[in-house]
């Protein structure tokens, strides 16, 4: 199985609103917050170029106004194409100005997550993290600890997205494993996994600009695709 990525920033959104539909106009005029409007206009158009570039779909206003995500149940999004089930998985974050884009085929477990690098107390790390976790970054240089926390915090909220029930069940139900952190703060892609409720996740992360980039799923994938924006149609 192939996940794809795309990843935007708060530049790359237009300033006018001609790409959202009636139905997303009106989610946005109850947005009364500048920074809740801007992080909501920057996943959409992240998810909507994602989905667009995927399924090869016209990047115009009349093609991205047809695609739409809507939160299921659990709160997570569900791609809709003229107003029916999209047939893929996707999987949104957004923070520090760059939204993320995961997708892959449906029925797939899927979660992504972007988390800026900052200092978390070692209280945090023994109310969140396990037993293996903590040992983890306890045997981790002082150098880097902050980004190896927010790494395995950022691998916990990817696959609570996966699992479907985000941050409302215990972090502690998710042990992530990241390999090869200490040559890993360039600027490439590399493995974790992680185990949740005796579910196995393979997936990626990355730290770039001080950000940290997740991805998981629960089919072993195949490959890491960024989807590449062309032209818009």
């Amino acid at each position: 199985m192939d996940v794809c990525w795309l990843e935007q920033n708060a530049r790359d959104v237009p300033a006018g609103d001609w790409w959202l539909s009636e139905t997303e106009l009106s989610h946005l005029d109850r947005l009364h917050i500048p920074k809740r409007r801007d992080d909501w206009r920057l996943g959409r158009w992240t998810a909507k170029h994602a989905v667009a570039i995927h399924l090869n779909l016209a990047r115009n206003g009349q093609g991205l106004r047809t695609v739409e995500l809507r939160a299921t149940p659990s709160g997570a999004p569900e791609v809709f194409l003229h107003s029916r089930v999209a047939p893929i998985q996707l999987s949104l974050s957004h923070s520090a100005g760059v939204g993320l884009c995961a997708v892959a085929r449906a029925g797939a477990g899927l979660g992504c997550d972007l988390e800026l690098v900052e200092p978390r107390s070692p209280v945090f790390v023994t109310d969140y993290f396990t037993a293996e976790e903590q040992a983890l970054v306890a045997a981790t240089p002082s150098a880097l600890r902050d980004q190896l926390v927010t790494l395995l915090w950022s691998t916990k909220e990817s696959v609570l997205k996966a699992v479907g029930c985000g941050l409302r069940s215990d972090t502690r139900s998710v042990n992530a494993a990241p390999s090869c952190f200490s040559q890993g703060l360039g600027d490439e892609w590399n493995s974790v996994s992680a185990q949740a409720s005796g579910r196995i996740f393979y997936g990626w992360w990355r730290i770039s600009r001080n950000v940290v980039r997740t991805i998981v799923a629960d089919l072993a994938p195949r490959r890491l695709v960024e989807i590449r924006p062309r032209e818009t149609a």
